[in-house]
């Protein structure tokens, strides 16, 4: 995608600098670069909805602070549970721009492993303003996944309407 909306820049300026008569060619042109461009920006937005905490301060800054509710998995490199949790916690959430995932290594965060009291993984902690609202441990099936998804969406959306109405 990112190779479509480059090339298509390009030209788009070439065109742009054309005579009168090329430039009719050219319009034709510009929907097919503007629309790679926007939907290349689309998933970019989408994919950086996925991060990996590498500290406190960043956990701080991306979870704590954050508008939208985050859904924190703790996990571990040699969980086998963790590897079938995470994959599919990414994938529940791929097309959501409401919820954020937090991905956090135990090995490499003691610090948050201690402050959220984690004594096993999988470990899955929704915040919401910075607070826990849900949890659970240990590998669940979709169907849990999903209710904890569609639980904080309820949550965002009355939230928002009860904004709208103040």
């Amino acid at each position: 995608m990112l190779k479509i909306a480059s090339e298509g820049l390009p030209r788009l300026v070439a065109c742009i600098q054309a005579s009168s008569s090329a430039q009719n060619a050219c319009q034709r042109l510009a929907p097919i670069a503007v629309s790679a461009t926007q939907k290349f920006l689309s998933q970019s937005q989408i994919a950086n909805k996925k991060f990996t905490v590498k500290d406190h301060y960043e956990f701080d800054q991306k979870v704590i602070n954050s508008d939208n509710p985050v859904i924190v998995n703790f996990h571990a490199e040699w969980c086998d549970p963790c590897k079938i949790l995470t994959p599919k916690m990414e994938e529940l959430l791929e097309n959501s721009n409401e919820i954020d995932l937090a991905i956090i290594d135990v090995e490499n965060n003691t610090e948050l492993v201690e402050t959220f009291e984690v004594k096993a993984v999988p470990a899955v902690l929704a915040f919401r303003n910075g607070v826990v609202v849900d949890k659970f441990i240990g590998l669940v099936d979709a169907n849990s996944i999903e209710s904890l998804i569609d639980k904080l969406k309820r949550k965002n959306r009355k939230l928002a309407e009860d904004e709208e109405t103040k």
